[in-house]
Formats: structure tokens, C-alpha cells, sequence
């Protein structure tokens, strides 16, 4: 009875990390679409500070909800720090990209951290390496070069910064799986949405001159946009925690679905040949990594 059980638990594990991973993307895609337009009024650290205090909010809900306050009393209070540190020098990047580069080629570069996770999980999460992951991830960093174009007239210095975000964000990624599996998601998004508000406080109060008061229809927006990613944060944090990083950072791709669209419906962004070819190769490297994860777990390897 119990091996029967174990055969059901890692498809059902596995399943609720795609759904989780898959609904924070959708969200956190329209919630760039916002931003990208607000990004033009304000400034990087003001968006992050206002909308950091929103995003606690769903949070908060669901501590309350689970009744999990006391899991606020973090056993790796450094880890907390760290990685919510990491996710506001990513999200600091995403932003300054956003705002000089094109939504589907600054999305498509910082969504190649799926593959720095996948490549990076080994030695972090201690999983095994597959000569599929291996094939993946260097298809993925291929097609990201291809968008980047390091060396020829065509390259753009800005989709450096993208890129950097994509680190950052990968860097994040790893430890979450671990902070999920010791405590609650929504306890490691709390420190997640504290680390936002307290990482980029010191530079609003620093440089005065950068503020600009927003109007009605702004707050009203970053509201918004806080709700989204509260929630969003919170998802994939349970996504990790729910599965494999190698199973779950593909399924981030979706982004770059949802990024196409909104660029072309709101500011009438086609993508490029060269960054229409990179996101084709980064979707199929994080296939691939799911076909020969899936395979071997098939083999019982």
C-alpha cells in the first residue's frame, strides 16, 4: 500500500508545482505590462517601494488564513535576507530594462533564469545531473545569445541588464526550494515582501529629487500590481517547494508567450527575427530538460 501511495505522490507533487509556477507567470506578466507603462512617469525604486506594501497584503491573508504566524520565526533568518535581496536587485534590473528595451526582448532575456537554475541546482540542491538538462540548458544560453548579439553592431549594452536580472533571479530561485520545504510559502514571501520595501526604502529617502508624487490613477495601479505580485511571489514559492527546481523553472517560459502579446497590444512591439529565434530556443531547451527529467524518472534512474 505505502509503494502505491509514493507513485501517486510525486505525479501530484510535480503537477501542483506546474499549476503554481504557471499561474504566478500569467500574473506576474500582466503585472509587467502595468509597470513597463508606469516605469515612464516614475522611478525604479519608488515603484518598488510603493508596491512592496501592497504585496504583503495577500500575504498576510494567508498567514492569517493558515494560522501560521509563528512560522515568521525563521530558522534561517540569513537565507531570508539573502534571497530577498537578491529578488530586489533583479526586479531593480528588470525595471531598468523594461524602460529602454522592448517588453517580449527584456522579458525573453530575464526568463532565461530558468537556466541558470537548472544549471546551477546540482551543486546548490545537490540533484542529479542528466546529459538531457546538460543538452537544455546549453540550447537555452545558445538562444540567448542570439538575442543579445555579443560583438556585433546590432548588440544593445541594455539587454546586459536584463541579463543580470536573470541572474539574480536564479540565485534566488535555489534557496527558495529549501526555505519552502523547512516552513510555509507564505512566511518566505513575507520576508520576500519585506526585503522589497526595506531594500529599496534607503534609496527613495536618498535621492528626493527622483520622486514623483503619482497620481490617482498610478496608486491605483501599483495597488494593483502589489496584489499581483504578493500572490504571484507566494505561488512560487509553493511551485519550488512542491517540486523539483529542474521540473518546475521550465514551465517560467510561459512569460515569454504572455510578453509577446502584451508588447504588441499595448505598445505595438514586434519582436525581432533574432529575438523570435532566441525565445524558440530558450522554450525548447526548457522542454527538452522536461523530456529527459520525465524519461528518467521513467527509467527509475
Amino acid at each position: 500500500m505505502s509503494s502505491r501511495n509514493a507513485g501517486w505522490i510525486a505525479p501530484t507533487g510535480a503537477l501542483l508545482g506546474v499549476i503554481c509556477i504557471a499561474a504566478a507567470v500569467a500574473l506576474l506578466s500582466t503585472s509587467d505590462a502595468v509597470i513597463k507603462g508606469l516605469r515612464i512617469h516614475l522611478s525604479t525604486m519608488e515603484i518598488i517601494c510603493i508596491r512592496s506594501l501592497f504585496a504583503l497584503i495577500p500575504v498576510l491573508i494567508i498567514l492569517h488564513a493558515q494560522r501560521s504566524w509563528s512560522s515568521l520565526k525563521t530558522r534561517r533568518p540569513v537565507a531570508q535576507v539573502v534571497r530577498g535581496g537578491l529578488i530586489v536587485v533583479s526586479y531593480a534590473l528588470f525595471l531598468e530594462a523594461i524602460a529602454v528595451l522592448p517588453l517580449a526582448l527584456t522579458v525573453a532575456l530575464t526568463f532565461s533564469a530558468p537556466l541558470f537554475v537548472a544549471a546551477l541546482s546540482p551543486a546548490v540542491l545537490r540533484e542529479k545531473v542528466s546529459m538531457s538538462r546538460w543538452v537544455g540548458v546549453s540550447v537555452g544560453f545558445l538562444g540567448v545569445l542570439v538575442m543579445v548579439q555579443p560583438g556585433s553592431e546590432a548588440f544593445r549594452p541594455e539587454a546586459l541588464i536584463a541579463t543580470g536580472a536573470a541572474l539574480a533571479c536564479a540565485a534566488s530561485s535555489l534557496p527558495a526550494r529549501r526555505l519552502g520545504a523547512t516552513g510555509p510559502p507564505a512566511a518566505t514571501a513575507f520576508y520576500t515582501g519585506i526585503m522589497f520595501f526595506v531594500g529599496s526604502l534607503p534609496f527613495v529617502l536618498a535621492m528626493p529629487s527622483a520622486w514623483v508624487t503619482p497620481d490617482t490613477a498610478q496608486i491605483g495601479l501599483l495597488v494593483v500590481t502589489g496584489l499581483i505580485a504578493g500572490t504571484a511571489h507566494f505561488l512560487i514559492i509553493a511551485a519550488y517547494r512542491y517540486a523539483q527546481a529542474a521540473v518546475v523553472a521550465p514551465f517560467e517560459y510561459t512569460g515569454l508567450i504572455w510578453a509577446v502579446f502584451y508588447g504588441f497590444v499595448f505598445w505595438d512591439e514586434t519582436p525581432e527575427q533574432t529575438t523570435l529565434a532566441g525565445i524558440v530556443m530558450i522554450m525548447a531547451g526548457g522542454l527538452w530538460i522536461i523530456y529527459g527529467e520525465r524519461r528518467r524518472r521513467s527509467a527509475g534512474i
